[in-house]
């Protein structure tokens, strides 16, 4: 009988362990509109691994996110922007986030992570895309933040309104990521001052500086690619807990 007790004592902690809710919650999913490609940011909470497949039949792109709480909208959200037709999710399994960009064709895509999510960017019909690789991780290591601009100045990405407030999707060239930012989120050495609805006003130690969404033109690496310039950002629906059922696959 001591002998079953002190294998009861080893053996609960693992199977504690096994039973613990997911560290990660995926939160968020916003279309951003650009000239030559589509791009679906997921807000995470911290960095997670995924694995990620295009399938067809209708072509889609799934993507499952480990030791993660899905927490964003049941309801499959429409989406008008070639090439992209829908996006939906739900907690496929337990400690399984998926999510699924519903395609009209297949297309060319890149996955980028930074501190907020994963960018996904899908190509326009006769669009193409570049990368730029991140910084070499060690095995098993999240990947590092990738940028796609060179720009020495922050750039505006775009600029959304949720939980109605509004946010500006911003580059920051001295972390060298594009953040959500809102009014009084610091930026370099200045702070967000006020958005509109196609600009950002930064107070810096220098003056106030004014960030059109028009005039930020990213480059994209390596050359000739096209630049993506930024179009607008349609915010997706507010969160309404997670899916009872997976998605369709």
């Amino acid at each position: 009988m001591l002998l079953a007790l002190l294998l009861a004592l080893v053996a609960w902690p693992a199977t504690a362990r096994g039973q613990a809710e997911p560290s990660i919650e995926l939160t968020e999913a916003t279309i951003v509109e650009r000239d030559e490609a589509i791009e679906v940011w997921v807000r995470l909470s911290r960095p997670a691994k995924y694995q990620g497949e295009l399938m067809d039949g209708p072509w889609r792109l799934v993507l499952d996110f480990e030791d993660t709480a899905y927490r964003w909208t049941a309801r499959p959200f429409p989406v008008s922007a070639d090439p992209v037709r829908e996006l939906r999710g739900s907690q496929f399994r337990k400690g399984v986030a998926r999510l699924v960009i519903e395609l009209r064709r297949k297309v060319t895509y890149v996955v980028e992570q930074d501190r907020e999510g994963l960018r996904i960017v899908l190509a326009r019909e006769g669009g193409g895309i570049a990368a730029v690789p991140g910084p070499t991780a060690a095995p098993g290591a999240a990947p590092g933040p990738v940028s796609r601009t060179t720009s020495k100045e922050p750039v505006v990405y775009g600029i959304v309104r949720l939980d109605d407030n509004v946010h500006a999707y911003i580059f920051d060239p001295a972390s060298r990521q594009v953040r959500r930012y809102a009014v009084g989120d610091a930026v370099g050495s200045g702070f967000v001052e006020t958005i509109g609805e196609r600009s950002v006003v930064l107070r810096t130690p220098s003056g106030r500086v004014e960030l059109r969404v028009d005039e930020a033109k990213p480059d994209v690496l390596p050359a000739p690619p096209p630049t993506l310039t930024p179009r607008g950002v349609r915010p997706a629906p507010a969160p309404a807990g997670p899916s009872p059922s997976p998605p369709r696959s």
